[in-house]
């Protein structure tokens, strides 16, 4: 290894040492991690300052940490087999975004950038099919302004309007998540609102308007709003109830539904005649009702009743449209 690559690998790892420790590290510190003298990591240090701009400050005790708020994304190397999962997951964004994201736009350059050229022109494709979306500047404001509420655990004055009130209320939110929704073009904000005084779910899009305060929160682990979230139908209604879901396929169409895992508590039993019995446990039926009708008359609904009575009266109305 020439002395050019040793150094570039050094300067590398001390931008990754601290930015994984935000309340930075002593020369003398990186020096016996890295296994170098402590003059070496000072002239990085002074490299990685002055000539490459990296954001550093000299903070108290002696140790250099990012400057607040500044802290970069490493570069990020992909295998062939990696570009294609990253790839994947583009078209899955591209899919959700239904306007121009300016910030995804300049996300996916950099991402196809970064990856093997015959991927990567994909990616740039992607990032072109975006631009050509609407534009939609009041989203773009309220989204950035809850992103950065997100990563810096502070407080946001939210001003909404819900699906069943036209007036506008106000509450003040400490944003815990951001979660897109499963079924639908659309990003959810998770948090606790002063208002409601407990756990509530915003959809961005209702948001009138969304202010960022100096007021700070302590984020919780959100390892259990997480697992709420994972047992419901779409991944963004969080509810108390438990409805537990019988719903029998048609011979038509058994095979394609059992070729998909649609939730983490479905039970699939083959019965009579080539019908499938589609089994399920959810928080809400809020996001479930809709799928079901896309079956049409390949799908009965044995439980629960009110799924049932709710399924046959649209049906009813969407027959009699026809007749």
């Amino acid at each position: 290894m020439t002395e050019q690559v040793r150094r570039a690998t050094r300067l590398v790892e001390i931008e990754r040492r601290l930015r994984s420790n935000p309340r930075g590290l002593s020369v003398r510190e990186l020096a016996e991690m890295l296994g170098y003298s402590a003059r070496t990591i000072q002239r990085d240090i002074n490299v990685l300052e002055s000539e490459l701009g990296v954001p550093l400050m000299e903070a108290s005790g002696r140790r250099w940490r990012l400057m607040p708020g500044t802290s970069p994304i490493g570069a990020v190397r992909f295998s062939i087999h990696e570009a294609r999962a990253v790839y994947l997951a583009t078209r899955l964004f591209l899919r959700h975004a239904d306007e121009r994201d300016p910030d995804g736009i300049s996300a996916l350059d950099k991402l196809a950038d970064a990856l093997p050229p015959g991927l990567g022109r994909f990616v740039r494709d992607a990032a072109d099919e975006l631009r050509d979306r609407p534009a939609n500047a009041a989203h773009t404001e309220h989204i950035r302004v809850l992103t950065t509420a997100w990563a810096d655990s502070r407080r946001v004055e939210l001003h909404y309007r819900s699906a069943a009130h036209r007036n506008v209320r106000q509450t003040m939110l400490d944003p815990y998540l951001l979660e897109p929704s499963a079924t639908g073009a659309a990003t959810y904000v998770y948090g606790y609102s002063e208002v409601h005084h407990a756990l509530r779910t915003f959809k961005i899009d209702r948001i009138a308007e969304a202010h960022l305060t100096d007021e700070v929160f302590t984020p919780p682990d959100v390892a259990e709003l997480r697992a709420r979230i994972a047992t419901s139908w779409g991944g963004t209604v969080v509810g108390d109830d438990q409805f537990d879901v019988v719903l029998e396929f048609s011979a038509e169409v058994a095979s394609r539904v059992a070729e998909t895992n649609w939730h983490r508590s479905q039970r699939l039993t083959p019965v009579d005649d080539g019908r499938l019995r589609f089994e399920v446990r959810l928080p809400s039926l809020l996001e479930f009702v809709p799928w079901v009708r896309s079956w049409g008359d390949a799908v009965l609904v044995v439980a629960p009743p009110e799924l049932r009575d709710d399924v046959a009266t649209s049906m009813r109305r969407a027959s009699a449209l026809y007749n």
